[in-house]
């Protein structure tokens, strides 16, 4: 067995799993909603709650690790952290506290864990298809074919970062979406060349804000979506605007209320389904698959 470290700007994750005949085994897989990022994201700083947050989540952490005696750990740290003036700091602690080292990765080798995690959970089309990560400081978009990666980049508009900048209403007003969607299009001018270049149609979002999505397709509109593996489900596109129509015109009350919803994605979920909606009308897309396998599933693969 071996364990991944998923440390997020929004969630901690643990994964501890094998690899076997190309199939994931796995013994655990636990999320905490540590946000390492509240307060500081948009200053570059891990504030002094939000490092103890992270260093309780770890020690429970390493005892789920010493548990399973398990000897091979990767933890990889994402956008705040990256980011952060005092990310090195949080880096040093942990080695002092729980001798765990901590690589902090840039955007491009977390989008190829990302893209071999969504690539392993079913069996991509023939064509090119385009992989969507919402993270809570960044957010990674790929273009590949089968195992190659055609296209990648890390582009920093994750969902907490977005509503930190814009402080949205709840519900969001026209006024909030307007500009969020314009600050997201001027951002990603990048990502339209590549879809210039490669045309698609299937967009595959993994794990977080696309698991939810799932969720409340399954559990509060009552549909069955389309079972591609017991990693990944196809949704409609209508049935993805229903989702988005719910997000963005209820209050964060009325959305902590919905079967699916983890309540810490409520309060960032209106601007992930915005992120979505984008992307679906710039890639003119026609299938939406979500995948429950994301950077830290790629990272296990990748061992």
């Amino acid at each position: 067995m071996k364990a991944i470290i998923d440390l997020g700007s929004n969630t901690f994750n643990l994964l501890i799993a094998d690899v076997k005949n190309k199939q994931l085994n796995v013994a655990l897989n636990i999320e905490f909603p540590v946000k390492i990022g509240k307060g500081g994201l948009l200053k570059n700083f891990i504030t002094e709650p939000a490092m103890q947050r992270a260093f309780l989540t770890l020690s429970q952490f390493k005892n789920y690790i010493d548990k399973f005696e398990i000897v091979e750990i990767k933890a990889l740290a994402t956008s705040a952290i990256r980011n952060a003036s005092n990310g090195n700091e949080l880096v040093q602690k942990v080695k002092e506290l729980f001798d765990i080292d901590i690589a902090i990765i840039n955007g491009n080798i977390e989008a190829e864990y990302i893209y071999i995690g969504a690539n392993n959970s079913f069996k991509l089309p023939i064509d090119e298809v385009l992989v969507m990560d919402i993270g809570g400081g960044s957010v990674e978009f790929i273009i590949g074919r089968n195992d190659t990666i055609l296209w990648k980049q890390s582009f920093d508009i994750g969902a907490v970062r977005l509503f930190e900048i814009f402080k949205p209403e709840s519900p969001l007003l026209k006024s909030d979406i307007l500009k969020i969607k314009n600050y997201i299009l001027n951002e990603i001018e990048p990502l339209k060349i590549a879809l210039s270049n490669f045309p698609l149609f299937t967009l595959i979002g993994t794990a977080g804000s696309f698991e939810t999505l799932v969720d409340i397709v399954m559990k509060d509109l009552k549909v069955i979506p389309i079972s591609l593996s017991k990693n990944a489900f196809e949704i409609s596109i209508q049935e993805f605007e229903t989702f988005k129509e719910i997000m963005i015109t209820t209050t964060l009350e009325q959305r902590l209320k919905l079967k699916g919803m983890f309540d810490f994605r409520a309060e960032y979920i209106p601007i992930a389904a915005i992120l979505i909606e984008i992307i679906i009308e710039l890639a003119s897309i026609k299938k939406l698959v979500c995948s429950n396998y994301a950077m830290k599933e790629g990272a296990i693969y990748s061992m």
